[in-house]
């Protein structure tokens, strides 16, 4: 995987239309995975484009089994189906972990549109699993806590881990091929994601009126390094092309949805965009299993060498992973004041 062969590559017809077209590219990763050289050059090379361009596709033929997803899936709509009492127990906590009940947060970190009005879902946070004696859990390190498990789903605990490590082993498969794209070595996010962390949320959107200006979840950029969301059969994803058009995610089963959030543009100067999109009331019931893999918590967004000139200016101050996950968050809900409880 040399830089070399990456710069020779140019762009795939297909990927320049859909961005011509404005259009959700699908790309085929099976040759990638397997490590082909001229795959990893030509998949860098269209990574690139699109996330300099539009920064959402998906992906398919990435090495996950369906029924990993598909049970994962399963299990979420169990859990959302509990009494509400039940899920009340585990509201979410200061560490952002838990339960996090319908109009609990207000997404004002959109960069398009001021918003006030509360989304319509409901939501569980799962960080990665840590034991009693880490040390992060020790020193009460903010969203580093326990994770709150529900017992009264004995099964889910055990797919939702297999999920996640499922999907941060894919993640981590994936970032030579980012690196190659911002003309780096291939092997350079391994030490700064040595020991990433995940925040899966889970959410269920079911089908319900809203106010004008109000959502199932409003227009936003992600917090992530990178975001991964298996699709399910119900649509309701849509992105904002660079045009402002709202482009509608079609369900592909068997394909995961790939964008970068806004710690990862931070981290390139401003060169890989952090999409806005959305998620209108879907026709029936519709639930996610959102993935947000990120670096190590002490990893500080500085341009890399390809991202900035000699003697440019910064865009953006250098910040830490952690330090820019508390401030996201803390930005976007309500959880912690007594609305939540109002509602």
């Amino acid at each position: 995987m040399s830089r070399a062969a990456d710069s020779e590559s140019k762009v795939s017809d297909y990927i320049a239309q859909c961005l011509a077209d404005e259009q959700i590219p699908v790309i085929d990763i099976g040759s990638y995975m397997s490590g082909a050289p001229e795959a990893v050059a030509q998949f860098a090379t269209d990574l690139r484009a699109i996330q300099e361009g539009l920064g959402f596709y998906c992906i398919v033929n990435h090495g996950v089994e369906q029924s990993v997803i598909d049970n994962a899936f399963d299990q979420i709509a169990e859990l959302f189906a509990l009494p509400d009492e039940e899920k009340m127990n585990h509201k979410v906590d200061f560490h952002h972990q838990g339960f996090i009940p319908n109009k609990a947060m207000i997404l004002r970190w959109s960069k398009i549109a001021k918003n006030e009005k509360k989304d319509l879902n409901e939501a569980w946070a799962f960080m990665r699993e840590r034991k009693a004696d880490d040390p992060k859990v020790l020193s009460n390190t903010r969203h580093r806590g326990l994770n709150q498990w529900p017992e009264a789903l004995p099964e889910f605990r055990k797919t939702l881990l297999e999920y996640q490590e499922t999907m941060a082993a894919l993640a981590i498969r994936m970032l030579p091929a980012y690196a190659l794209a911002l003309d780096l070595p291939a092997d350079y996010f391994a030490e700064k994601f040595s020991t990433p962390e995940y925040y899966n949320r889970c959410a269920w959107y079911p089908p319900v009126e809203v106010e004008e200006g109000q959502f199932s979840l409003s227009p936003h950029s992600d917090h992530s390094s990178m975001t991964y969301l298996p699709l399910m059969d119900v649509p309701g994803l849509q992105v904002m092309s660079p045009t402002g058009k709202w482009i509608e995610v079609e369900p592909v089963r068997g394909a995961i949805v790939v964008n970068t959030g806004e710690f990862f543009n931070r981290w390139t100067n401003g060169r890989f965009i952090a999409t806005p999109h959305r998620v209108v009331p879907p026709v029936k019931d519709r639930y996610a299993l959102t993935f947000f893999f990120n670096c190590n918590d002490e990893t500080v967004a500085e341009p890399f060498p390809s991202c900035i000139a000699p003697g440019e200016v910064p865009k953006y101050e250098p910040m830490s992973f952690h330090e820019f996950f508390v401030t996201y968050m803390d930005g976007n809900y309500i959880y912690r004041t007594a609305e939540m409880d109002e509602d």
